[in-house]
């Protein structure tokens, strides 16, 4: 699976599938470096899909009429009016046909925010919009940094599983713990496309997680993004939503984290020269 970014700047973005349809948008507000900024993630959800279209209404005002059989003229007088009701039914319903057009397109909700902190641990709040229930929890907690170099970052994934991100030097690696050398996720830079024969592309996340950690068991708005994600997935494996929405969520953070060393890394090699 491939999710794009828009933009190389992943907390302001909109998050696409390899068909193009939008999955995620994530809104950051500026905000002066000594104050929080705080990341909304936007996920798309369907409305309700709607009955078809009723005819209840027009059964309503639609006389009872035999229509003429084909090839054969009537001189009642009665027959141009049944025409005119029936436009003028047409006409009535198309308000109602524009009402069902609105409420058939996706809308987005929120799904989380992430409030980023400079000296104390960061918070992540869930909206309640999956399984994942509402809250807010400090990342300190929920994904804390290990190693000496704190460039490690382990959650729990609602799978149950252990999971890894690894910060390095130009692009952030998800591993499951189980699998500490084979990378289940991997941000891919943007490129400008400058390589012979190359083309620009945007930023993306690849994701390859087995079938194993995840659960088809969904109903609803989930199930709508779920089928998404199929067809996103060339190698057939599905993905839970409450699982890539949580990849989606932890990767926007410690991608943030990654991005705030490496620019820290060139300010210090300015300096040195």
């Amino acid at each position: 699976m491939r999710l794009f970014f828009s933009t190389d700047h992943v907390r302001n973005s909109t998050i696409t599938n390899e068909q193009g349809q939008v999955l995620y948008k994530v809104i950051t507000p500026f905000r002066p470096f000594f104050m929080k900024g705080t990341s909304t993630i936007w996920k798309i959800t369907p409305n309700t899909p709607p009955l078809p279209y009723s005819t209840k209404k027009a059964n309503e005002h639609e006389p009872n009429i035999e229509l003429e059989p084909d090839g054969e003229d009537s001189d009642d007088p009665d027959i141009a009016p049944v025409a005119e009701d029936i436009h003028a039914i047409q006409f009535d319903g198309d308000e109602e046909e524009e009402e069902i057009i609105l409420d058939m397109q996706d809308h987005f909700a929120q799904l989380a925010q992430i409030e980023f902190h400079s000296f104390q641990s960061s918070l992540i709040r869930w909206c309640g919009l999956n399984k994942l229930g509402r809250g807010e929890v400090s990342t300190k907690e929920f994904i804390p940094s290990r190693g000496i170099t704190r460039r490690t970052r382990t959650f729990t994934g609602p799978d149950d599983r252990a999971y890894r991100w690894h910060l390095g030097m130009r692009v952030c690696k998800l591993y499951l713990e189980s699998e500490p050398k084979k990378p289940v996720a991997q941000y891919h830079r943007y490129s400008l496309g400058l390589a012979p024969g190359k083309r620009p592309r945007p930023g993306f996340l690849e994701i390859n997680l087995s079938k194993s950690g995840s659960s088809r068991e969904n109903t609803g708005t989930d199930n709508h993004i779920e089928h998404e994600f199929e067809r996103s997935n060339l190698d057939g494996d599905i993905i839970s939503p409450e699982l890539l929405d949580t990849i989606i969520i932890t990767f926007i953070y410690v991608e943030k984290l990654r991005r705030a060393r490496e620019q820290a890394g060139k300010k210090d090699l300015r300096w040195n020269y």
